[in-house]
């Protein structure tokens, strides 16, 4: 158990220098040296949880990809009769929320990709099944739907996340809500 919480801070306090390091620096810039000595992690111990720096910031998108779909899943955003967008831009906010200086240093940055790609997949595929419950489109029709809105959602999100359209999160959800209300008519 005591290994168990040692790995945890050791992981922690390596995560929460990396943040720190996003605050003053572009990512490719950050060195496993520079990492470890700001977290006071000694290198080979890095080297026993992680292969590359690369690798802290996989684990945090993939943290909070598994919290986004936990919480799609309680809030029912992707029902057979319906997709609630507003819900869905509501619960990409609050996940941001939980260190939203962060998350808009990584989409300036470009370290975004990664995530937003496994956001946008998780919408698209979220779209297809609504509109594949709705028996009226084929396959490739689902496939051009699903991409269709699920990249026109994400370019708006990142947007927004960039500082670039200036309002708050829930008027982003109400917005979007209402702009993607459309989608179940076709």
């Amino acid at each position: 158990m005591a290994a168990d919480r040692r790995v945890t801070r050791t992981k922690a306090a390596l995560t929460a220098a990396l943040f720190e390091l996003l605050g003053e620096k572009d990512f490719s810039k950050i060195s496993v040296t520079e990492l470890t000595r700001r977290a006071d992690v000694d290198r080979k111990t890095f080297y026993l949880h992680y292969q590359t720096v690369d690798e802290i910031l996989e684990e945090f998108y993939e943290d909070s990809l598994r919290a986004l779909r936990e919480s799609i899943d309680r809030e029912g955003i992707f029902r057979t009769e319906s997709v609630d967008m507003t819900a869905f831009f509501r619960v990409l906010c609050e996940l941001a929320n939980r260190d939203m200086p962060l998350f808009r240093r990584l989409a300036r940055g470009g370290g975004y990709t990664y995530y937003m790609e496994r956001v946008r997949t998780l919408l698209r595929d979220g779209i297809e099944n609504f509109y594949r419950g709705q028996g009226v489109h084929s396959e490739p029709e689902l496939r051009l739907l699903g991409e269709f809105y699920a990249a026109a959602i994400m370019r708006v999100y990142l947007i927004w996340l960039k500082g670039e359209a200036d309002m708050d999160e829930a008027r982003l959800a109400e917005l979007m809500g209402k702009a993607a209300g459309g989608a179940a008519s076709l």
